[in-house]
Parts: structure tokens; C-alpha cells; sequence
């Protein structure tokens, strides 16, 4: 889909593309000029462009590249999984000795971004504030709050492979098949998988509870480049419940008081629509729950208004105009940049920050592997090549 926005906008505006890369990607036909490197050649690239000239073999053509790319007054630099650690420190480097950059870390998932920004990496806390020095959220959430980091995605199962992690909890993920887990890995621990489908993850797990997909659930995701979109509910499918209602509710089972979970009595109280048609079912089931655990009876007993609130509040670059959202429109979030440190740390050492695509489909097919439709038009593109003009 990138790779489509980045065609149009060389059609419609004449956008200039520069190409880094150990394949002959089909944007090259788009690019202005292609830089070629070897698979593990990226770092080496960067220091290239920045201005050793040892870094890589030099010829008039390599020298031309980053004359361009150096002399462009705006640019927008876009990286995968070929950058990890000290290798993406080396590009914000360089990018930010430029005149005027933004970058685009490719994430996997539609939300991988917004994901990131509320805190689900191990070592950084919503806005990416350092568990070490958690500033006002250590005010918020006092004791309760841990002061170490956690285990990263490889070293969890490591521990799990080693009989160390008592409980793992899996959600909207497949570590199984993305990442190449072994099964085996998780015979020792008590699995929970929280998902759309009965993914090879699932059918592994100790307990599943099924997830609602995203139009059913209202809210928000906030997309590669940090705009944040809201979601309006499109219809109700009975026997899911959102990703936040199961953790609350369980957490709930667990002994969690919901109202140090959820701020309730803080979000819009007027009707959005979401209590009639298809999705007066889902608003009675909420109500009933609410009423038994003596709660504030709202549209939702997750309002996302109210999430939205808190996220607002407590989130570095989140606080965005509410009337945007409403209109429809994306609101952009300014998120601080994470500062790695020169010695070796967590950072430079991470596994887990950007694994790359295994399939040919959209998410790795996370989601498009169960579609028929899909898989009938892949075959018959490989069986019967044609070449479209939007190609």
C-alpha cells in the first residue's frame, strides 16, 4: 500500500525516489536513482551517505546518488527490518544533518505505531518514557508501577523454552508462525491466546477468548506515520468482546478493581449512535456488566471517549484537537524520538523492534491467509502473470 502512495505521488507530483537496496525492487522503475548494496550492506550505505567515502566500493554513479539525495530540501526516509539498533541511531544521524526529514519506521501491523506509543515495548513506557525514569507516571501510578524492564519478545520465549515463564499472554498476534517459534517452546508455560481466529498459536493455548476485529470496535489506531484515525463501529457480532473489555475483565476475575483500569466518569456521556441497530446488543450485555459491578451505566462501559481522555492526558504528543477526529479527519501526534545511548544498552541490543515480513500478503497474511477470495487471485497471478498499468 506504501509502495502504491509512493507511485501515485510520482505521477500526480513528481516526486523524486531514492532506492537503497539489496533487491531489484519493482518502485525502481518509479525510483530517480538506485543505490545498490549487499543484504547486510545497509550500515555501511548510511556511513556511505553521510560522506566516507571508504565505506563502500565508490564509483561516479554511487557518488551522484548521494550528491541528490543530499541536496533535496525535503525528504522522507523510509526503513524495514534491514535496520536495527546502532544501524537506525547511524540514519536519524544522518537524516536529521539534512535540511528538512521525517521518517517511516515500516512496522508489520496497521496500528504497530500506536501500539509502541502506549507502551507495549518492554523497556518504555507510554509516550516512550524510560521505565527507569517514568516522570509522571510514576506519580500516577505510584509502587504499582515496576521499575525494571521487561523481557523482550525473544527473551520471553527463551525463558518459556526454559521452563522460566509461568504465563504468557498472546494478543492479536502469532508468534508461532510469524516469528518461527518452536512449539515446544511452550509446553512448559500456561498459554493464553486473545484472537480473531484459531491461528497455530491458538490451537496451542491453555485458554482463547475471541477477539472482536477492528470495525467491531470504536476508538482509535494511529497509522505509520503518527496519524491518529479514528474508528467508528460498524456492526456487532455476538460471543467477542474487544481487546480492552478482555484484559479488564480479566483482570477484574483477577482481583483488579475495574475503576483503577478504566476512567470511568471522564469520557462523552452523550448517545454516538452506537446504542441503536446492530450494536444495541453489545450496549445491553455492557450495561448488565456494568450495573453488577456498580459502575457508571454509559454508552460503553469502555467509552473510547473516555480512553481517549486518559491517553490525551498522560501521553506525550497525543494531545490532539478532539473536532478533528470527529470531522473525520487524522489528527497528527508528535512523539518524541527515542534516544538511544552510545554504550551498549537494551536499545542497541534488541531483537523484536522491527522483524521482517515472511508472505506475500498484506500484515503477512495475518489476517488475508483465511480469505478465499484473496488466495484465488494470488494463484492465479503466479499461475498467469499479467502486467497492470498500476504496476
Amino acid at each position: 500500500m506504501l509502495a502504491w502512495n509512493l507511485r501515485t505521488n510520482v505521477r500526480h507530483n513528481r516526486a523524486r525516489i531514492y532506492i537503497v537496496n539489496h533487491e531489484e525492487i519493482k518502485l525502481r522503475r518509479q525510483a530517480k536513482a538506485f543505490l545498490a548494496v549487499p543484504a547486510n550492506g545497509y550500515a555501511a550505505a548510511v556511513s556511505f551517505l553521510a560522506g566516507n567515502d571508504g565505506a563502500i566500493p565508490v564509483d561516479e554513479e554511487a557518488k551522484a546518488f548521494r550528491d541528490a539525495v543530499r541536496g533535496e530540501q525535503e525528504l522522507l526516509i523510509v526503513f524495514g527490518s534491514e535496520f536495527r539498533g546502532r544501524d537506525i541511531e547511524s540514519l536519524v544521524h544522518f537524516g536529521l544533518g539534512l535540511p528538512s526529514v521525517k521518517f517511516a519506521c515500516l512496522g508489520d501491523y496497521v496500528n504497530s505505531r500506536g501500539a509502541a506509543d502506549m507502551g507495549l515495548l518492554p523497556d518504555l513506557l507510554p509516550g516512550y518514557v524510560p521505565v527507569e525514569n517514568a516522570g509522571g507516571f510514576a506519580e500516577e501510578y505510584g509502587a504499582s508501577l515496576p521499575a525494571p524492564p521487561g523481557l523482550d519478545l525473544v527473551q520471553m520465549f527463551d525463558a518459556a523454552g526454559r521452563g522460566e515463564l509461568g504465563a504468557l499472554y498472546v494478543v492479536g498476534a502469532n508468534p508461532i508462525s510469524r516469528y518461527g517459534i518452536d512449539p515446544e517452546a511452550l509446553s512448559k508455560t500456561f498459554l493464553i491466546v486473545q484472537d480473531m481466529f484459531l491461528t497455530e498459536t491458538a490451537l496451542l493455548a491453555d485458554v482463547v477468548f475471541p477477539a472482536a476485529n477492528l470495525y467491531e470496535k470504536s476508538g482509535t489506531v494511529t497509522n505509520t506515520y503518527g496519524d491518529l484515525q479514528l474508528v467508528k463501529k460498524a456492526a456487532d457480532r455476538a460471543g467477542v468482546r474487544t481487546d480492552f473489555e478482555l484484559i479488564v475483565r480479566l483482570a477484574d476475575r483477577a482481583g483488579v478493581s475495574p475503576r483503577s483500569l478504566v476512567p470511568f466518569g471522564a469520557g462523552v456521556r452523550a448517545d454516538m449512535g452506537e446504542t441503536r441497530g446492530a450494536q444495541s446488543g453489545e450496549a445491553d450485555r455492557h450495561a448488565v456488566w456494568l450495573a453488577a459491578n456498580h459502575l457508571e451505566i454509559k454508552v460503553s462501559p469502555f467509552d473510547p471517549f473516555a480512553i481517549l481522555d486518559e491517553i490525551q492526558r498522560l501521553v506525550p504528543g497525543y494531545r490532539t484537537s478532539r473536532l478533528e477526529l470527529l470531522a473525520g479527519n487524522a489528527a497528527h501526534v508528535e512523539t518524541p524520538l527515542v534516544q538511544i545511548e552510545a554504550a551498549p544498552g537494551p536499545a542497541s541490543g534488541r531483537r523484536d523492534l522491527v522483524l521482517p515480513a515472511r508472505d506475500t500478503l498484506f500484515t503477512s497474511g495475518t489476517l488475508g491467509r483465511y480469505s478465499a477470495m484473496l488466495h484465488a487471485v494470488q494463484e492465479s497471478h503466479s499461475t498467469q502473470p499479467v502486467e497492470a498499468a498500476a504496476d
